[in-house]
């Protein structure tokens, strides 16, 4: 029951998330300064079967990792919380990148820079998610996905670092504490992935870099 509740809820998720697409787009076309807007929607972009294989492989990989930050004595709780605090900002605004027409690595580099927003948009979900078990926390993730979807799409983040104002310099700024244009969140993950990705090609005879195999295909024809 709860599998097949599962699928059929998530046949809403498109819908709702291609309507405040429109919503978003309606308004943004009407102000000059919204921000702008690329693709032809959600169901128009066609991810390659190697970008799907990578996008399953980078969920398995963040949810091992948060697990693995999870058993870390002592601050293992805290660390594996805001890590499922990005997960989940990452999985909420997914439908409004593939809108926009954006590959994995754009989506990635623009929450990196954007963290603190993303990790702070994370937080209320994972509060509801995080201290239950599967089932419950799926169920409640369930109800709260699509609103979630909605906030995403409408939502515009702004950048982490303070661009534009002024900043101290001598030994004001020695004393001075800011936060970090860029953090590496999701770094970890992707070396996870590429390590799952060297490991098949190694299975299955693949060369990791075209350029070596062409040189190792001159050699033997020189042998």
């Amino acid at each position: 029951m709860y599998i097949i509740l599962l699928v059929l809820n998530g046949k809403f998720y498109g819908p709702v998330a291609e309507k405040a697409y429109k919503v978003q787009l309606s308004r943004t076309s009407n102000n000059k300064s919204g921000p702008s807007v690329a693709g032809n929607g959600f169901n128009n972009v066609v991810q390659s079967a190697a970008e799907t294989i990578y996008m399953i492989l980078f969920y398995i990989a963040a949810a091992v990792f948060a697990f693995f930050l999870y058993t870390i004595p002592h601050i293992g709780i805290p660390l594996s919380f805001v890590m499922n605090c990005a997960i989940m900002s990452y999985y909420c605004f997914e439908y409004k990148w593939s809108y926009l027409g954006w590959n994995m690595e754009q989506c990635l580099s623009y929450l990196e820079r954007h963290w603190a927003f993303f990790l702070g948009f994370g937080v209320p979900g994972t509060i509801l998610t995080f201290f239950l078990s599967v089932i419950r926390s799926g169920v409640i993730f369930a109800l709260i996905y699509p609103s979630y979807i909605i906030m995403a799409t409408m939502a515009t983040p702004q950048p982490t670092g303070s661009f534009g104002v002024s900043v101290a310099s001598g030994d004001a700024a020695r004393s001075e504490w800011n936060l970090p244009n860029t953090l590496p969140i999701f770094y970890p993950v992707r070396k996870i992935v590429d390590a799952i990705i060297l490991g098949v090609r190694l299975v299955g005879g693949i060369p990791a870099d075209p350029k070596v195999a062409k040189k190792n295909k001159n050699a033997v024809k020189t042998d």
